[in-house]
């Protein structure tokens, strides 16, 4: 299987552990027998844990791709002695996304969960190498295109947006079908029975199929929480993934408190769709958003700090101890301290029709999500603020050509400068007004002022506005 990671950092992804190493693990592990063919783990079953191979050789296979009826496991990567398996659902408590299988028999040394939660706290060697390697093997695994978890949607479709960046933003791989522009969307749809007007529809491990779900349907049917325990009480309890929360849950955890995070969306909050974070201490030339976020929750996970998305805490309870925290699905939680970190909303533009055009032409954000639907458009960029600069700086060239601005002169001078560069046209304010077609946005038109009524109008045909 063609991978660029893999061939690029080999080494990280499949380290060779030294027999130091073996033997530090030989006395926290089982030795298990195996013979050929045997399935140690498969795709979508719990974690038991890591297999370091002592004798033989064992197979990491990817599944079959959902928009392949016809396709089978393939190969991923060849594990022989010194080499161990996992990654980091194995550290999070979720389901398998690969299928680990014996090709020779020999013996494995079987690392249950606690004891590798042990090891990546107390053995620093270990703890780096296991990790990297767990980080790395999962975007080896999402680059290398295989899942057996299916979308269909189309570009024109708020919901078909918001599922993508929901399975993206949680780092889980997926095979994305644009029904409108891919040459096997219409098989798949005798395929499975889906209508053009039943979608967005996810297809989830089994063949099981989601029309239009929310995303706790899609986190539900993808197994992408650990299950809870209803009767325990955490000792904290954190409302928010973003940078507050999971700082919150990494402190908090490393000093060996029971932390739950529950999340709406997905971890990072607002600055995990931030194209590029150039003032964040400890990163001197910048990092984006969803590496933050990401970075963060490992750390958070290796402490053991668990993390729940897709879940809306909708009510507090502060009369009793415990205190408790009411879900919208029904269910409540306990702890012994609650930390509220619900981070902040965009602030929206006044556009009478805007409820009906977000996400079909007007976006909060400029990820390469939203930047692959509108390549080789017109788009404008409305706004004054860092985020108006990045969105500039990060849309492709072809994308920018039509842009607006307001109230700049507060800026720092190197946002300023940085905006400035990327924009085509510089106006200091800007009242906007979207027309839209059937399906989508099809023109934005504005006036523009300088501290008094309007002094001229303009009129650019786009298919994205962000802001």
């Amino acid at each position: 299987m063609a991978n660029t990671l893999l061939e690029q950092r080999r080494a990280q992804m499949f380290p060779k552990l030294t027999s130091a190493q073996l033997t530090r693990l030989e006395r926290q592990g089982t030795r298990i027998q195996t013979r050929a063919g045997e399935i140690l783990v498969d795709v979508g079953a719990p974690p038991r844990g890591v297999f370091v191979v002592a004798a033989g050789s064992v197979e990491a296979l990817a599944p079959p791709s959902a928009a392949q009826a016809a396709s089978g496991y393939e190969l991923l990567y060849l594990l022989s002695p010194g080499d161990f398996t996992g990654e980091m659902s194995t550290l999070r408590g979720t389901p398998a996304l690969v299928r680990v299988r014996v090709r020779e028999a020999g013996t494995v040394l079987l690392i249950d969960a606690e004891q590798l939660r042990r090891i990546v706290q107390n053995d620093a060697e270990l703890s780096e190498l296991f990790m990297r390697a767990f980080i790395l093997r999962r975007m080896g695994v999402i680059e290398s295109g295989h899942s057996e978890v299916l979308l269909l949607g189309s570009d024109h479709s708020a919901d078909t947006l918001r599922l993508r960046e929901f399975l993206t933003r949680n780092a889980r791989p997926y095979v994305n079908i644009d029904i409108e522009h891919d040459a096997d969307a219409q098989a798949l749809l005798e395929r499975f029975h889906v209508r053009s007007e039943d979608i967005p529809v996810v297809i989830c491990r089994g063949g099981e199929l989601l029309k239009n779900p929310s995303n706790g349907d899609v986190a539900e049917c993808l197994g992408l929480n650990a299950p809870p325990a209803d009767d325990r009480v955490h000792d904290l309890l954190i409302i928010g993934a973003g940078p507050a929360g999971l700082a919150a849950a990494v402190y908090a955890s490393s000093e060996g408190l029971d932390v739950r995070i529950v999340e709406t969306f997905a971890p990072g909050g607002q600055a995990g769709t931030s194209s590029r974070i150039e003032n964040y201490l400890g990163f001197p030339t910048g990092i984006s958003g969803a590496a933050l976020a990401g970075r963060a929750l490992s750390q958070a996970l290796k402490f053991g700090a668990q993390l729940s998305v897709a879940w809306h805490a909708v009510a507090l309870h502060c009369d009793h101890w415990p205190y408790s925290v009411d879900l919208a699905d029904g269910r409540s939680m306990r702890s012994r301290a609650i930390l509220i970190a619900s981070g902040a909303q965009y602030r929206t533009l006044d556009i009478a029709n805007l409820s009906r055009l977000l996400g079909r032409g007007i976006y909060y954000a400029a990820t390469h999500l939203e930047a692959k639907l509108c390549t080789g458009e017109d788009v404008v960029v409305v706004g004054g603020g860092n985020s108006a600069g990045q969105a500039a700086v990060f849309l492709p060239d072809p994308v920018v050509t039509c842009t607006c601005w307001s109230a700049p002169t507060g800026w720092p001078r190197a946002c300023r400068n940085t905006s400035f560069a990327a924009s085509k046209r510089h106006r200091t304010s800007a009242c906007i007004r979207a027309r839209s077609s059937r399906r989508s946005t099809a023109r934005i038109d504005w006036s523009v002022s300088r501290g008094r009524p309007a002094v001229g109008n303009s009129k650019c045909p786009i298919s994205g506005t962000y802001s």
